[in-house]
């Protein structure tokens, strides 16, 4: 009989069942089905899936709404979904910190999930009471709060790992150098630079955009909107310089100048000329004006001198050809995050 049977559909057959046992092993095609459940059926039965394997990948899938927030209930693992507050916050391979078990009606809950039924019930909680925080340790063992704030007008979500803690205590108490000293540090932190103890142009532009936009909200959240790296990046770009893949070549030293001047990194000195601020010379108080921190004058130590830069401004103040660039790169990394 199968002689008979035209070889075309024979081949057709076992060719759309190759397909579809290949596709079941690259991605979550029950996910991908789970809105026709005969078609699920019909699946589950072609390929021997278990009731247990299906109520299990549910599971899997069952998230907060509200935040769009997914937790494995076996590995903690924790992930976001799209349109999530949370999704600059939360990184791939963070799981949730093991909560203390709970007793039950006086006994000790025995639930393998008792983990992420905790879980639930805290994220419940952050929705119930508008604001709080999940701990979540990376892949590296290392521990990060996830501050969640649904109050205000923004509802953001924001990272806050030990050194990033650290860098906000000092914000909090306004010791403005040392917060500028810490956040040097912390970019080094987060770019795998702590060994050399300077940034180069590779670690600039691959920036973490999470970690960036946190140390951006904790400058502006207790100097009131006056220092920050967005803010810098207002006033750079107000004065016509350029971000732009190219703007290195197209460097313009007045726009620098300007730039420089408004945030006052640059001074009149006795006799009317005008310098750079030493470091120690800045002011570190609120008194500073727009965008005078963070200053970061590490910031242009690994850059390579370019030859074909005019060093000296048309008044005479001398440039460097690094700190042009680390700002450039700097502030490019800033845009490109939304920051």
């Amino acid at each position: 009989m199968m002689d008979q049977f035209p070889t075309f559909i024979i081949g057709f057959f076992t060719g759309s069942l190759i397909t579809v046992y290949g596709t079941l092993t690259q991605m979550d095609f029950l996910s991908y089905l789970n809105t026709d459940q005969n078609i699920l059926k019909f699946y589950q039965e072609l390929l021997g899936f278990s009731t247990d394997s299906l109520e299990q990948n549910r599971q899997y899938r069952g998230y907060i709404e509200k935040l769009n927030i997914s937790v494995n209930p076996n590995t903690l693992n924790i992930s976001v979904l799209p349109n999530s507050i949370c999704e600059a916050a939360i990184l791939e391979g963070d799981r949730v910190k093991i909560l203390p078990s709970v007793e039950v009606i006086g006994k000790q809950n025995s639930d393998q999930n008792t983990e992420f039924n905790l879980f639930k019930q805290r994220i419940s909680k952050i929705i119930s009471d508008g604001f709080g925080y999940i701990e979540v340790v990376n892949p590296e063992n290392e521990l990060a709060l996830i501050e969640i704030n649904l109050l205000n007008e923004e509802q953001n979500c924001v990272r806050k790992p030990k050194y990033i803690q650290e860098l906000e205590k000092l914000l909090e108490q306004k010791k403005w150098k040392d917060a500028d000293q810490k956040t040097n540090q912390v970019l080094l932190k987060i770019t795998n630079r702590e060994s050399v103890g300077y940034l180069n142009e590779d670690a600039i532009k691959k920036m973490s955009c999470p970690y960036l936009r946190t140390i951006d909200q904790l400058w502006k959240k207790y100097s009131g909107g006056l220092f920050g790296f967005s803010v810098q990046k207002r006033i750079f770009l107000e004065t016509e310089n350029q971000i732009e893949d190219d703007a290195l070549t197209r460097y313009d030293p007045n726009a620098y100048i300007h730039f420089a001047d408004l945030v006052r990194w640059i001074e009149s000195s006795k006799n009317g000329k005008e310098k750079w601020k030493t470091y120690d010379e800045m002011t570190f108080s609120l008194e500073a004006p727009e965008g005078h921190l963070p200053r970061l004058n590490q910031l242009a130590k690994g850059m390579k001198m370019k030859s074909n830069y005019q060093l000296v401004s048309p008044n005479n103040l001398p440039l460097s050809s690094q700190e042009i660039q680390a700002r450039t790169l700097f502030f490019a990394r800033v845009d490109t995050c939304k920051l």
